[in-house]
């Protein structure tokens, strides 16, 4: 799942201020921070909301990335039509073309050990369970890019911090040296790996290196095309195998897509060229990038780890496969059971706002939470953002955060704590800044909280995300041997 939003959320009290690239995107931010407090005073005060979002049941949804000031209208009036051409479109071609709202595996063709995935519905046999646990026993540290004498790899990937906004790590498709590597994000709420295309004539491709398979030895077609929804727009491309190298791990033969068309202003802004996605392959019936690292037999423990620093750039911030950095963390992990094996969705039994229960979940109706990289903000359904928002009441600039609550998520007994200084985002005259400063409360220009609308439909909504906001706080580690989601504290918080 992803949803991007140009924002910087910031960690600490202390005062800095971030330069920004161009005055257009200085100009972005505090358009969306206009945005953020329209859309929470419209939840407040109106007693309708347009529902983002909308698909087929069952689609592989992405929301935004990057957020505009009428995405709500955007992103309805896109999706009513694309429906309706994708619904005439899909009975014109059924054959030639589809949409990923239903398995892949049925159209494209998977050896053996890729369709024996799906057999044991995504618990995926480990390659040696116990011996994170062992190494954990005895203090030692899961962190190291070599190869081990069982063959067996663990990877470290650096992740750059684009101004809080999106964490950025090198992916390697196919074999030609020095035209390889691609700046992609790593999302554990979609379960593709796509990469912008040398046919691929778009904006937002022109602005990304591309994919040439033509300098490639290692590319293997398939050639089917795909067509992939997301909230405000869509990629469309064609499904084949490559070489794929991530850090110290070389997976063959691993399907990907090649994106040869962006519809949609949303994909013109990124700073990256292509998405990994690490959900589980039953959103798409194709294996992850994830499972060739599991079936080939190149992780100790069948997990990943991502340490998020909110420090901007390069910066500290890593992603960690076949196990965790625990020097980074405090205290314990915290494992909670996944609730379905299609996002890596926890169970919230209750939502807090300073000591008061919101009553928005409960033990008897639980609130499913997903974990989500890809995902900035948080977000959640449009009723239960409404009865947030009523206990918080976000002051135009500001004026109220000294006496602003926390937020807690309390999830099987744990609570996980966002403050204000978590979950509210200002910009001044300077530019984005930290949230509250007495000396500079003249100086602000807008503020608002972190925390948006978003209405996914059944099957897998409704749902709560928890992104970045989130998981800058809280390191989380995904489990896949054990099907769980490890939570905690970021020791690099302040």
């Amino acid at each position: 799942m992803l949803l991007i939003a140009a924002l910087l959320l910031i960690g600490t009290a202390k005062h800095y201020t971030v330069e920004l690239k161009s005055r257009h995107t200085q100009e972005h931010l505090i358009e969306i921070v206009n945005l953020l407090q329209h859309s929470h005073a419209q939840l407040l005060e109106e007693s309708h909301y347009q529902k983002i979002g909308k698909g087929n049941e069952g689609a592989l949804q992405f929301e935004t990335v990057l957020l505009e000031k009428n995405i709500q209208k955007k992103n309805l009036k896109h999706q009513n039509h694309h429906n309706k051409k994708q619904e005439h479109h899909h009975k014109k071609s059924k054959h030639t073309n589809m949409v990923v709202n239903e398995s892949l595996m049925d159209v494209i063709p998977l050896t053996a050990e890729e369709k024996g995935i799906f057999e044991e519905s995504g618990a995926l046999a480990p390659v040696d369970i116990h011996i994170e646990q062992q190494m954990e026993h005895q203090n030692q540290k899961l962190l190291t890019t070599d190869r081990n004498q069982d063959g067996s790899y663990i990877a470290d990937v650096p992740l750059t911090n684009i101004a809080n906004t999106m964490f950025i790590g090198e992916l390697q498709v196919g074999s030609a040296q020095g035209r390889n590597a691609f700046d992609v994000i790593f999302d554990t709420g979609s379960a593709l790996t796509c990469v912008a295309s040398e046919q691929c004539k778009d904006i937002g491709c022109q602005k990304s290196k591309r994919y040439n398979r033509a300098d490639s030895q290692s590319f293997n077609e398939i050639g089917k095309s795909v067509e992939i929804v997301f909230g405000s727009g869509t990629l469309k491309g064609l499904i084949n195998r490559e070489r794929i190298r991530v850090d110290g791990l070389d997976l063959k033969d691993a399907l990907f897509i090649e994106v040869t068309q962006q519809i949609g202003d949303a994909f013109h802004e990124g700073e990256f060229d292509g998405i990994v996605g690490l959900g589980y392959p039953h959103m798409t019936g194709v294996p992850t990038l994830f499972d060739y690292m599991i079936q080939q037999h190149k992780l100790h423990s069948n997990v990943f780890t991502f340490h998020l620093n909110r420090a901007t750039g390069n910066s500290g911030s890593q992603l960690i496969f076949g196990g965790s950095d625990d020097s980074q963390i405090k205290g314990e992990w915290v494992y909670h059971n996944v609730h379905e094996q299609f996002y890596w969705s926890i169970m919230a039994e209750q939502i807090k706002v300073g000591n008061k229960d919101t009553g928005i979940c409960t033990h008897q109706h639980k609130c499913k939470m997903v974990v989500d990289t890809g995902t900035t903000l948080l977000t959640g359904p449009t009723k239960d953002v409404r009865a947030l928002l009523s206990m918080i009441r976000v002051e135009p600039k500001c004026q109220n955060y000294p006496t602003m609550p926390d937020i807690t998520f309390v999830i099987d007994g744990h609570d996980y704590v966002l403050s204000p200084k978590d979950y509210i985002l200002t910009i001044t005259q300077k530019g984005v800044e930290a949230p509250y400063q007495h000396s500079s409360m003249d100086q602000i220009v807008g503020c608002a909280g972190t925390i948006f609308p978003l209405d996914l439909p059944p099957k897998q909504g409704p749902l709560w995300i928890l992104g970045d906001v989130f998981i800058t706080k809280y390191s989380a580690k995904f489990d896949r041997d054990k099907n769980r989601v490890g939570l905690a504290l970021n020791k690099n918080l302040e």
